[in-house]
C-alpha cells in the first residue's frame, strides 16, 4: 500500500468531522485516496475507494422515506445524474456490509448502514444505522457543529419510528432529549427547534419526566429567540411545546401556547414595522398582522382580532408613504432607479 495513501486513508477513517465537516469533503478525500491507489498501480483497493468515494458523494435529502434520502448532488449538463446509484459497482452492497462491520467512525458506519437500507432495503443495515446516527449526533453536538447534529438525531428517530424495536426507539428518544437540553446553553440554541420537531415523531414515548425536562428547555429556548428577535424559530418551539401539552392533556397550556404562536405573528409585527430597509417596514408589518389576524380569528378571539385589525389598518395606511420614501432614496444611489430624466 502506498504510504501516502494509506497515510490519507487512516487520516479520514480517525476524523469525526475536524477535518472533512461536510460528506462532499469526505467524499473528496476518498476519490483522492482512490486516484493515489490508481496510480501507484493497485486497482483492487482503488475500486474499494471509488464506493467510498461514491457513497459520500450523494447527498442527504429532505425526503426522509426509503429508496429516497440519498439523492444525486447535481446533474451534469447531458442530463445524466451524479452520482448516479445504477452505475455503482456490482460489490458496493457487499463491501458496505463489510464497512459496516468493521469500521470505528461512526460516521461513516451511520453513512454505510443508512445506505444499504436506503438503497438495498437492508432491514438489519437500517436498524444499525439507528445507534450509528445517535453516536454521530452525540459527537457533532459536543464540538458544536449544529446543523450536522440535528441532521443525525433526525435521521435516527426516523429511522427508529419506522422499525418499532423499543431498544431503538429510547436510544434516539433519549438522544434528542440530551441533545436539547445541551443545545440550550450554547451557540447551537437555533437548531433546538428543529430537534424537538424530530423528537415529536416519538413524542408518546417521553417519560413523565423527560416531558418535563423537554418542556423547560423548550420554554427557556423560546425566551432566548424572543430576547433575539428571532420569532419564527420562537413559533417552531411553540408548536412542539403544544403537541407536548396535547399529549398529557393540559388543555389550558396548550391553548396558551397556541395563543402565543399568534401573538409571536404580532410582535414581530411590530418590531419589522419599526425598521426600515430590507425586512422592514409598515408594508412587511402589515403582512404578519394579517397572519396573526388569521392565527386569532381560527381561535376564535375577539379581542385580539379588534385590536390587531386596528393595528393592520394604520400599517396599510403607512405603505404608500413609506413606498414612496423608498423610491426617492434611490435617487442617486449607484444601481437604482435613475428618476433624473422622469
Amino acid at each position: 500500500m502506498p504510504a501516502r495513501a494509506a497515510e490519507l486513508v487512516g487520516k479520514i477513517e480517525a476524523d469525526f468531522g475536524d477535518e472533512y465537516p461536510l460528506a462532499s469533503s469526505r467524499s473528496e478525500a476518498f476519490k483522492k485516496a482512490s486516484d493515489l491507489f490508481a496510480a501507484s498501480g493497485d486497482q483492487d483497493q482503488a475500486a474499494r475507494f471509488k464506493i467510498e468515494w461514491l457513497v459520500f458523494a450523494f447527498r442527504e435529502t429532505e425526503a426522509l422515506g426509503s429508496s429516497s434520502y440519498f439523492g444525486p448532488r447535481y446533474t451534469k449538463s447531458d442530463g445524466t445524474s451524479f452520482p448516479d446509484f445504477y452505475s455503482m459497482p456490482p460489490n458496493t452492497q457487499q463491501y458496505l456490509k463489510a464497512r459496516t462491520a468493521t469500521t470505528t467512525n461512526a460516521l461513516h458506519r451511520a453513512r454505510y448502514a443508512d445506505f444499504l437500507w436506503d438503497k438495498f432495503k437492508d432491514t438489519d443495515a437500517g436498524a444499525a444505522a439507528v445507534p450509528a446516527y445517535v453516536e454521530s449526533a452525540t459527537l457533532l453536538a459536543g464540538r458544536g457543529d449544529g446543523n450536522n447534529a440535528f441532521r443525525a438525531i433526525r435521521r435516527a428517530c426516523y429511522l427508529a419510528k419506522q422499525f418499532r424495536k423499543s431498544e431503538l426507539l429510547i436510544q434516539a428518544r433519549d438522544a434528542a432529549v440530551a441533545m436539547i437540553e445541551h443545545m440550550a446553553d450554547s451557540s447551537t440554541a437555533l437548531y433546538i427547534p428543529r430537534v424537538a420537531e424530530a423528537l415529536m415523531g416519538l413524542a408518546e414515548t417521553l417519560s413523565p419526566d423527560q416531558r418535563r425536562r423537554v418542556s423547560g428547555s423548550l420554554e427557556q429556548a423560546r425566551l432566548g429567540f424572543v430576547k433575539a428577535h428571532d420569532y419564527h424559530l420562537e413559533r417552531a418551539t411553540l408548536k412542539s411545546l403544544r403537541q407536548l401539552y396535547k399529549l398529557v392533556g393540559d388543555e389550558e397550556s396548550e391553548r396558551k401556547a397556541w395563543l402565543a404562536e399568534g401573538e409571536s405573528y404580532e410582535a414581530e409585527g411590530d418590531y419589522k414595522g419599526q425598521l426600515t430597509g430590507s425586512g422592514g417596514g409598515p408594508e412587511v408589518a402589515a403582512h404578519l398582522y394579517q397572519l396573526a389576524l388569521s392565527h386569532f380569528v381560527s381561535m376564535g378571539e375577539q379581542t385580539k382580532i379588534d385590536g390587531l385589525a386596528a393595528k393592520l389598518k394604520a400599517a396599510h395606511k403607512r405603505g404608500p408613504a413609506n413606498f414612496g420614501a423608498f423610491v426617492e432614496n434611490l435617487r442617486g444611489v449607484p444601481g437604482g432607479q435613475n428618476t433624473g430624466n422622469t
